[in-house]
């Protein structure tokens, strides 16, 4: 009985083992991908960014797209992650405008917080064809529905709101060491991220606010 369980201990041992050597691994092929590429990532390089031997990742992913994609499925998770309590905070009640808030102020906070996010879909988004889309179906879909009753007060499709609002926010990190610096801003600053988040804010609410013009063109319609 004895001999048994300590059979079971050192298993379960080696089980955490292998779980903290793939987490390590993810982690530094991450940072890896996101500071030079797909193409100038070698798995020698992961591995010695985890402390692991040369072979160990290709033994635990098999190979390097297939760690790529890993890392890619995990930052995206964390995108929809942050962003499903964006949804998940508002209530039957709330008015299109907040849910909008909502959502520019959570994405904001998560570009903010995660640079390796931003600098993955960056190169992602320079590559004829990304795996990357298939990634982000459930979230578009999600967005979609919170930023539904805002885009029909401001009479444009969720489609487009959706992408309006994404391009306001992700800009200021994208262009973060080439625009910005020459006009004295830092995206990660948390005073540019309230500004940013008051700006877009005003630009929903000017672009949902009832057009007088608008409502008698409907009536003569």
């Amino acid at each position: 009985m004895a001999e048994r369980n300590a059979e079971r201990a050192r298993a379960a041992e080696r089980t955490r083992d292998a779980e903290r050597t793939r987490e390590a691994i993810l982690v530094a092929a991450e940072d890896c991908f996101a500071r030079l590429g797909f193409q100038g990532t070698s798995l020698q390089q992961i591995g010695e960014a985890a402390g692991v031997a040369r072979s160990t990742p290709a033994y635990f992913f098999g190979s390097k797209e297939a760690l790529y994609d890993a890392v890619l499925a995990r930052a995206v998770a964390r995108a929809q992650e942050a962003m499903a309590r964006a949804y998940a905070e508002g209530d039957q009640d709330r008015s299109a405008e907040d849910a909008v808030e909502s959502y520019v102020g959570t994405f904001l906070d998560f570009l903010g917080h995660d640079q390796n996010f931003v600098r993955l879909i960056q190169r992602e988004s320079l590559e004829d064809g990304s795996r990357v889309a298939e990634f982000f179906g459930r979230s578009v879909e999600e967005a979609v529905t919170a930023l539904g009753p805002a885009a029909e007060k401001a009479g444009i499709s969720p489609q487009r709101l959706l992408l309006d609002l994404a391009a306001l926010c992700w800009y200021p990190f994208a262009h973060e060491h080439t625009l910005l610096p020459a006009l004295g801003m830092k995206a990660r600053d948390p005073a540019f991220l309230d500004e940013q988040k008051r700006h877009v804010g005003d630009l929903v609410r000017a672009m949902t606010r009832p057009r007088p013009e608008r409502r008698l063109r409907r009536q003569h319609s």
